[in-house]
């Protein structure tokens, strides 16, 4: 969903025939940039994949999972750098969903660890063993 430019300069791209990947993917995680805020996309890309997760920014994620739909609230924060919280959400998101089995648990956990994330600068936004232990013990199951 990234192309490069005539500059070199990594912009969005459309991605050509995603449905053999979706229909093998345990579950997906886009930006709402990724689809180009575009909720008609979003629309066809649910029933081609277990689970669904759209990320928000600030505002948090949507997770669509067994025909339901869920809007997990980031808690507010003072932003100071945004760049890899994405890449931090999922892995976070992963790590827990095959710890739990629970895609509401783990996007709770991964909005929780990468809101934490944008509060720092550069490496220091990766989260802490504190970080992860806390949000492990204060987020379960449904």
């Amino acid at each position: 969903m990234r192309t490069w430019d005539e500059t070199g300069r990594v912009v969005y791209g459309e991605w050509s025939n995603p449905d053999p990947i979706l229909e093998k993917a345990s579950a997906v995680i886009l930006s709402f940039e990724d689809v180009h805020n575009d909720e008609n996309r979003i629309d066809a890309l649910i029933p081609k994949t277990r689970v669904l997760v759209i990320t928000e920014g600030a505002s948090g994620a949507r997770v669509y999972w067994n025909g339901d739909v869920r809007h997990i609230k980031a808690p507010t924060v003072q932003m100071v750098e945004p760049t890899g919280a994405g890449d931090i959400f999922a892995a976070a998101f992963f790590i827990r969903l095959h710890q739990t089995r629970d895609p509401w648990a783990a996007a709770r956990f991964a909005v929780r660890i990468a809101s934490n994330s944008v509060t720092r600068v550069r490496l220091a936004g990766v989260p802490t063993a504190e970080e992860i232990l806390s949000a492990m013990s204060e987020i379960m199951p449904d």
